[in-house]
């Protein structure tokens, strides 16, 4: 694979890390990831990605992230590493203590290195302050449920 190849891909895995769409247990990855950083008081993470394997970083999985790793297997890489770093960096107008992640992903491939950095603002997973992702939500989850749900949490 060439070069540019291998930085392509290193970009996309950036790119699906920062992503809103990445969940861990229905909410935002990287808002998950930054509240294990400030709770472990680590602002530095490391993870490798194997192809076949649940994508799993400072212990948290990343949902459906075997669908990730399985189409990285076809490029036959030797390895994939990242990093994840939080520096925290003010606040936002609703109060949420705000962060910017940096991630850098490196894709090897016989002795060639590709790499991407990228940064996204964030902020530490609060349940008070965030929902899970509705495609998450239980199959049975019934009528009664959702109307209960919204009296109870008032209008989304």
């Amino acid at each position: 694979m060439k070069r540019r190849e291998m930085n392509s891909v290193a970009r996309s895995l950036c790119a699906y890390l920062c992503s809103r769409n990445n969940d861990i247990a229905g909410y935002w990855g990287i808002g998950m990831l930054c509240a294990a950083s400030r709770r472990q008081g680590k602002p530095k993470m490391s993870f490798q990605i194997r192809p076949g394997q649940l994508i799993r970083i400072a212990g948290c999985e990343l949902t459906g992230s075997t669908v990730v790793a399985d189409k990285l297997g076809k490029f036959d890489l030797d390895s994939i590493e990242g990093r994840l770093f939080f520096f925290e960096d003010g606040r936002y107008p609703h109060g949420a203590e705000k962060y910017t992640c940096g991630v850098a992903v490196a894709v090897t491939q016989e002795g060639r290195t590709g790499m991407s950095l990228s940064h996204v603002e964030c902020w530490p997973h609060d349940p008070k302050r965030e929902r899970r992702r509705a495609g998450f939500a239980e199959a049975d989850y019934s009528m009664f449920s959702r109307i209960w749900s919204r009296l109870k949490n008032g209008p989304a």
